[in-house]
């Protein structure tokens, strides 16, 4: 399977660790990873691209196009972002924002309504690490996991399966075998 595995971590960052050990767990399983930084990524979508979303070509932007070939190519995605105020940080919601444009992640149907547009995809996984608690992230409604594990969802094929591992900063070795764990099943 190939996966597109996007690292909302800062390099600096000691939890980043999770992203490694990610990719070693799905090249162990013999998938195939394509690992896309999004920490450097222009997080902000331009007037240009806001006038062209509704339009035929909404992708108009060079690292829009990239990203979205890379995802059209993938059977699975996977993110790894640190939990910022519950919710993924700032660069990976700008990715979304940017890429998952009609025609890329959804599209139109003769009656104008949405359909997927992301059959390709058939698994979408979301490891994090985050500061707060379980039962904090359940209070507040953690929009990290509602964005990546249940929204993105609605726009893949529809037998897709959803992965959501959450562990506590920093990442410790616990916390690395509950991520693994939930890598090798898939």
């Amino acid at each position: 399977m190939q996966v597109l595995l996007l690292d909302g971590y800062d390099p600096s960052d000691d939890d980043r660790r999770v992203v490694v050990e990610a990719v070693d767990e799905l090249e162990a399983g013999g998938h195939e990873v394509d690992l896309l930084a999004v920490h450097g990524f222009n997080a902000v979508m331009s007037a240009a691209e806001r006038a062209a979303y509704h339009s035929d070509q909404p992708v108009i932007s060079d690292d829009v196009r990239d990203s979205a070939a890379r995802l059209q190519a993938a059977d699975a995605l996977l993110f790894c972002y640190p939990t910022v105020a519950f919710n993924v940080p700032a660069s990976l919601k700008g990715w979304l924002e940017r890429v998952m444009v009609p025609g890329v992640a959804f599209v139109f149907d003769d009656q104008h309504r949405v359909r997927p547009g992301m059959q390709n995809i058939r698994r979408i996984g979301a490891v994090t690490t985050s500061p707060h608690s379980r039962w904090a992230r359940f209070r507040a409604r953690d929009a990290g996991k509602r964005t990546t594990a249940r929204t993105l969802r609605l726009s893949a094929h529809k037998r897709c399966r959803t992965t959501f591992v959450s562990v506590p900063t920093p990442a410790d070795d616990e916390g690395v075998a509950r991520i693994r764990k939930a890598l090798r099943r898939w």
